[in-house]
C-alpha cells in the first residue's frame, strides 16, 4: 500500500507541460484554445450547468469544432 501512496505523490510532484497543435493545410491552432472558446460558446448560449463531460469533434475540413456538453447540449465553433 505505501508503494501505491509513493507513486501518486511522484506523479503529483510531476508535472508534464503540454500542447496540442491542430495544422491543417495554411492553418493552424492550439486545441487548448479551441476547448476555451467552445466553454465560452456555452456559457454564451445561456447555460448554467456546470459542465460535467464534454466531447470535441474536430473536423478541419469544414474549420470547425462540434461539442456535445452534459450529454445533451450541442454545438460548435470555428476552428481557426
Amino acid at each position: 500500500m505505501e508503494e501505491i501512496k509513493l507513486a501518486a505523490e511522484v506523479e503529483k510532484d510531476t508535472k508534464v507541460n503540454m500542447e496540442v497543435i491542430l495544422q491543417y493545410r495554411e492553418y493552424e491552432v492550439n486545441m487548448d484554445a479551441v476547448t476555451e472558446r467552445v466553454k465560452s460558446h456555452y456559457t454564451a448560449k445561456g447555460y448554467k450547468d456546470p459542465i460535467e463531460n464534454m466531447q470535441i469533434y474536430v473536423k478541419p475540413e469544414d474549420f470547425t469544432a462540434y461539442y456535445v456538453i452534459n450529454d445533451g447540449v450541442v454545438g460548435k465553433v470555428n476552428l481557426f
